[in-house]
């Protein structure tokens, strides 16, 4: 018996174009990819902020402005999540001007599912760079790119959606997130349910308490959850 492998990751896919972002999104998630959409540089800015993505695949001229200067911004917060740019121009100033901003690779438009994939692949596999950027709340630190957390410089074993969680509402304190918003962005099934979402908010709530951070992870009556301000000083 052949079994198929399925790929793992979280990629961010940001392109106007709602035909093509469905056929990219679809074929990375055949793949077994993790993706986030976005339609515009507004949302791509947004998600990107908001969690960690193992990918940026990013159309270079969208609707409200233009890729390069948004991956600029980006990469001066000190964000070095691997970026391909999609692209109609051939030309070569334009290559230069994106990679000089931070992209990684490109790849131009008409292009293949399983090119796509195979420079997705390619990217995925490069060594993650050695700075590491680190996010500070109150006694708690994330390590963005190695995806640690350290509470007062006690390292926090977390799983995989624990990190996203609590990375999600770190980096946005000021920002309540419903149950669904946080299914989409850790990446809990939609058939998992809200008690997915609260039972994987009780058990980070007990790790942080047990390491001393307190009551980080507030509850916000009818609305979601967010960071405390309070622990975020």
């Amino acid at each position: 018996m052949i079994f198929e492998h399925k790929m793992t990751g979280r990629i961010l896919a940001a392109d106007d174009d709602a035909i093509l972002r469905d056929f990219i999104a679809g074929g990375l998630r055949e793949e077994g990819y993790l993706v986030q959409e976005a339609a515009t540089i507004a949302e791509t800015l947004e998600h990107a902020r908001a969690s960690p993505f193992d990918l940026w695949v990013l159309d270079r001229q969208m609707a409200d402005g233009d890729s390069v200067a948004a991956l600029r911004a980006l990469r001066a917060e000190g964000r070095n999540t691997p970026a391909l740019f999609l692209t109609a121009s051939r030309q070569i100033e334009q290559r230069v001007e994106g990679l000089e901003a931070g992209a990684d690779d490109y790849l131009t438009k008409p292009f293949s599912i399983v090119e796509l994939t195979a420079r997705v692949r390619a990217l995925l596999r490069r060594p993650p760079v050695l700075r590491d950027t680190i996010l500070r709340r109150g006694e708690i630190e994330l390590h963005m790119d190695a995806r640690r957390v350290l509470v007062a410089t006690n390292e926090l074993a977390v799983t995989a959606n624990e990190w996203r969680l609590l990375a999600l509402l770190a980096q946005r304190p000021d920002m309540v997130f419903t149950r669904a918003q946080i299914m989409a962005d850790v990446g809990i099934a939609e058939d998992a349910g809200d008690v997915a979402v609260d039972h994987l908010i009780s058990r980070l709530r007990q790790k942080l308490r047990a390491q001393g951070a307190g009551d980080v992870i507030e509850t916000v009556r009818g609305m979601g959850f967010s960071f405390s301000r309070k622990a975020a000083q």
